[in-house]
């Protein structure tokens, strides 16, 4: 486990297992192959802190494990038999019942599955694509706060968490799994699920809505427009599915994207498949994403690459507000050096062009917008950036820092420290707004620690039920208290977007202020700070809302 840094000296593994700037995680048994697959996993206990998933396939004799490491601050080496212990996380054990010729091979894919029952606490994923005559299971583990060890068999049960069960045999249903952020846009986070050998190994991926029951999903339902939709492979061979991933909000309109891998399309050059997120349930189908529809396509570079290998977001790499993308082609040739490699970052784009990786490979992706750019230069000072009523990119340091907007399709990248970022009416409708200026599309993002988002001026209204997710986050506090009276709107989904890592949201302002909050909210019957109401909800237990009592609720 490497911490994250703001230098570019380069990390030495040998450091990390010595316990400089990270911690290393050891295997259990012999042959294991812990680390096959590995994921943060995202809050899974509600502690505040990130946790992680490793995968070890080949454990208890190809059955498979998978361990579950609570996020910590220290470096002290972790041994992974602690955690089947229940020593700082816990143990996935096998569904022993299920596996092929006694192998199942769970754990070879893990990753987080988001918030998917909406409880407060992130969700796990783990595949099993060797289950059920092949066909694959994968297995939903609902977040928790204890360490005793999870049981695949009861979660296939319903306790727990759901089971995800295959479509056909031998389509290796679980061969790839992820998180697929909320595709739908109904708060809840969604999953996709690759089976790369199905329909003739052309391939099929499955994206499942998020819910809050334990009932098995079925693939075939899936694939017949229930509770999710199918994405099918363009040719036979192509193998979809074998990497797919979250693409974040690829194209900034408020839904979130995918990413699927085809690493043996076009003799093995490679394609991945972006595709749109969407509220139906109708299949998709890559052909019609190859031709611009629904989404695009990117086609590898050459013969061999296997572009597509692997696929994953790669959040705001450029800072335009749009997410960007990383593909891998683990097999391209440099400058005559046979598979040393290539990955390839594309950037956010609203259109649905195809992106040909020759194009990127020659630096063909960069295009310069006329935008105005407010840096801190001074990166571990307090500092304050001042905008104008321009479109500008805002990108702050680790201190204690101002960003003033002053209008215009701002996108505010804050970092580190507690800052504060301060919006008018105008930054308000352009947060609202879907369309992009200057290829940029209004965005805050507070960073880590304490982050404040304040209004400037009156008788504004920061409606956050009609701003769609991922638009505001990491805010930990709405300070109303501008010029004026000054509302604030708000539901569940809401809080829990905008303040995603601690999932408790204190509002701020003074007299004439007000709070709309609807009928999700219930005012606790206990004060836990002076002169601030809390509330809580009974769909998310986690999740705190703190109203300054100068602030009138409605």
């Amino acid at each position: 486990m490497v911490f994250g840094k703001v230098d570019t000296t380069a990390v030495n593994l040998s450091k990390i297992a010595s316990g400089t700037g990270g911690f290393v995680i050891n295997g259990e048994g012999n042959s294991d192959s812990s680390g096959i697959s590995v994921s943060s996993a995202g809050d899974v206990n509600g502690d505040g802190l990130g946790d992680l998933i490793i995968g070890a396939y080949k454990a208890n004799i190809l059955l498979g494990k998978s361990y579950v490491v609570f996020g910590r601050t220290d470096t002290t080496a972790i041994d992974l038999s602690d955690i089947a212990s229940g020593i700082g996380g816990f143990v996935i054990n096998n569904d022993i019942a299920e596996g092929e010729d006694g192998i199942a091979l769970s754990g070879a894919s893990v990753s987080s599955a988001g918030d998917v029952n909406g409880d407060g606490l992130d969700d796990l994923i783990v595949g099993a694509y060797r289950t059920q005559n092949s066909s694959g299971r994968s297995y939903v583990v609902f977040g928790k706060i204890d360490s005793n060890i999870v049981n695949l068999s009861t979660i296939r049960a319903g306790t727990g968490g759901f089971a995800i069960n295959g479509e056909n045999a031998d389509d290796e249903s679980g061969t790839s799994v992820s998180s697929a952020g909320d595709v739908n846009g109904d708060g809840l986070d969604d999953l996709i699920v690759g089976a790369d050998k199905a329909q003739d190994w052309s391939g099929r991926s499955y994206v499942v809505f998020g819910k809050v029951n334990m009932t098995a999903v079925n693939l075939s339902d899936i694939a017949s427009g229930t509770g999710g939709f199918v994405i099918n492979g363009e040719k036979s061979s192509d193998r979809n599915g074998s990497s797919v991933s979250l693409a974040g909000d690829v194209n900034g309109d408020g839904l979130d994207d995918l990413i699927v891998g085809s690493s043996y399309a076009d003799s093995s050059t490679g394609k991945s498949y972006v595709v749109f997120g969407k509220t139906n349930m109708t299949a998709v189908n890559l052909s019609d994403i190859a031709s611009g529809t629904g989404g695009f396509v990117i086609n590898g570079e050459n013969a061999g690459d296997k572009s597509g290998n692997s696929v994953s977001s790669a959040g705001d790499v450029n800072g335009d507000g749009l997410d960007d993308l990383i593909v891998g082609a683990p097999w391209a040739d440099i400058a005559g050096a046979d598979n040393l490699g290539k990955s390839y970052v594309i950037f956010g784009k609203t259109d649905t062009e195809a992106i040909n990786l020759t194009d990127i490979s020659a630096g063909k992706g960069i295009v310069a917008h006329a935008i105005n750019f407010q840096g801190d230069v001074n990166i571990d000072t307090d500092d304050t950036l001042t905008g104008t009523s321009a479109d500008e990119l805002f990108v702050a340091g680790l201190g204690n820092d101002i960003l003033i907007g002053n209008g215009g399709t701002d996108v505010f990248n804050a970092g580190k420290g507690n800052d504060t970022i301060i919006i008018n009416d105008d930054n308000l409708a352009k947060l609202s707004s879907k369309v992009l200026s200057n290829h940029l599309l209004a965005r805050v993002d507070g960073g880590g620690n304490t982050d404040t988002l304040k209004l400037a001026g009156a008788d504004l209204s920061l409606d956050l039920t009609q701003i769609d997710n991922g638009r505001i986050q990491d805010i930990e506090i709405i300070d109303l208290t501008g010029s004026g009276n000054n509302t604030l709107k708000l539901n569940l989904n809401d809080l829990l977007d905008i303040s995603s890592e601690t999932n408790v949201l204190k509002v701020i302002g003074d007299t004439g202020d007000k709070v709309d909050i609807g009928n999700i909210f219930t005012k606790d019957s206990q004060q836990t700070e002076s002169g601030y109401d809390t509330y809580s909800s009974a769909n998310a237990l986690t999740a705190k809302l703190w109203i300054d009592q100068d602030l009138e609720v409605i």
